[in-house]
């Protein structure tokens, strides 16, 4: 081997068999006779022949290289022709790196084989350069692996959207077995009940316009369960533009999309008693007043204020008390109708949002539904807690046109049905001096026993 080549051989069983050579007859008599190309004519078949093909006898004497040899080897091999060429000639077939000078390596596929050559023992080498082919295969490989192995979903279908191959992901995301999914229509599993019914042709638009579309879906698992993905469709296309397969690919974002829940309920919900809380509170009233004022409708802010929960709460200790507040929370969420909303501003302080009325009186009903509930006793314990609570009214539009102007105006009326006795509503419009729409209600004591 010269300096200029690497031909480390590895063995190759499945590679194809090249076509038999034979030069010379192994009579001594050299090429011609009837019936047989001359020896130029042979020459040139071999000098044409796109295969590397050449001769070197017992010596390693280096006998004949075709052009097809020069190429491969990148070097005028027929200046070498009469000298050594230290070159591999065990008969078989093997494959071998091919390193020319200044250029890159080489892939040849060899098939060595004994002939005589001008009376004389010599080994005949037919090289094939399958670099282009092996850089294929190793790329169909690599992409075979990608596939197989790839975190995200993967799908292919043909021109016509029928899935032709799905990996392990995909399996594993959407629960089904191959046979399951294997020649079904693309649409049937992008399509679900739970995302928006013009989806699937917002995605047939997309790739047909821009050749892909991204997005999020919502699909359902075999198993019924939901699940949320990223998900991509690709159109691979021909020369004259015309999509021969989709490549889809999903990305199961459904961890996240939960992450994502959690962390916005923690950000909008009171850690003690899960209700609303203030942010949460002001974001819907503020899309009720929008509503509103659309409509022409009317809606109410009920501001709560526990009475007789500071010495109950001084009495039993801060545990029992947010046990308490937990309680008052689920009341309230039972005597609420479901149009309303319920918060919890902070201590012992709730709020209210009533939609859907159409008077002051309506409102009425609501607070002193409240009131009566939580006059009842509460039994935690074997306690038997007497609280109760005063209620402050503000109405849109007559008390206040944004969400802060009425919270505060029903704050202030809350506090003027404390000032007169607890257990009561006061409407925010209402003047100082007048009396409160009901009497005062009496026998809720903070009795801890």
């Amino acid at each position: 081997m010269t300096p200029s080549m690497n031909m480390a051989a590895m063995e190759s069983p499945a590679m194809r068999p090249p076509p038999a050579y034979w030069l010379g007859d192994g009579g001594g008599d050299g090429f011609g006779g009837s019936g047989h190309p001359s020896e130029n004519e042979l020459r040139a078949i071999l000098d044409s022949s796109a295969d590397a093909i050449i001769v070197v006898d017992s010596r390693g004497v280096l006998r004949y290289a075709n052009p097809a040899a020069d190429r491969l080897f990148g070097r005028d091999l027929q200046a070498l022709r009469g000298t050594g060429f230290g070159f591999p000639t065990a008969p078989g077939r093997t494959e071998i790196d091919v390193l020319p000078p200044g250029e890159k390596p080489r892939v040849a596929e060899m098939h060595v084989t004994s002939l005589t050559w001008e009376h004389e023992a010599a080994s005949l080498a037919i090289l094939r350069d399958v670099t282009e082919r092996k850089a294929m295969e190793d790329e169909l490989r690599l992409a075979a692996q990608v596939f197989d192995n790839a975190s995200e979903g993967l799908l292919i279908t043909d021109a016509g959207q029928r899935v032709l191959k799905v990996n392990p992901a995909f399996l594993s995301i959407t629960g089904y077995e191959p046979g399951e999914v294997y020649g079904r229509p693309m649409g049937d599993l992008l399509d679900s009940e739970l995302q928006d019914p013009a989806l699937p042709g917002d995605i047939e638009a997309g790739v047909r316009e821009d050749g892909r579309w991204e997005g999020e879906l919502i699909k359902r698992r075999r198993d019924g369960t939901a699940c949320y993905t990223w998900t991509t469709v690709i159109a691979v296309r021909d020369e004259a533009e015309q999509p021969t397969h989709f490549i889809v690919t999903f990305e199961d974002i459904t961890r996240w999309k939960e992450a994502e829940r959690r962390l916005d309920h923690l950000a909008h919900a009171d850690p003690l008693t899960d209700l609303p809380n203030r942010n949460a509170f002001h974001q819907h009233l503020d899309l009720a007043l929008g509503q509103a004022r659309r409509h022409g409708d009317v809606v109410a802010v009920l501001f709560l204020d526990l009475d007789h929960f500071k010495p109950v709460n001084d009495a039993l200790g801060h545990s029992m008390g947010d046990e308490i507040l937990q309680a008052v929370a689920r009341r309230l969420r039972e005597t609420v109708r479901g149009s309303d909303l319920v918060a919890r501003l902070g201590g012992d302080e709730f709020i209210v949002l009533v939609r859907d009325i159409q008077r002051a009186a309506d409102a009425a009903v609501v607070a002193q539904k409240v009131i009566d509930q939580l006059s009842t006793p509460f039994e935690l314990y074997g306690h038997e807690i007497h609280i109760g609570c005063s209620v402050g009214i503000a109405m849109f539009p007559d008390d206040g046109r944004d969400g802060d102007g009425l919270i505060h105006r029903a704050d202030q009326a809350m506090y003027r049905a404390k000032d007169h006795g607890r257990g009561l509503f006061a409407f925010a419009g209402e003047a100082e001096d007048r009396p409160l729409n009901l009497p005062l209600r009496t026998g809720h004591s903070a009795d801890c026993s």
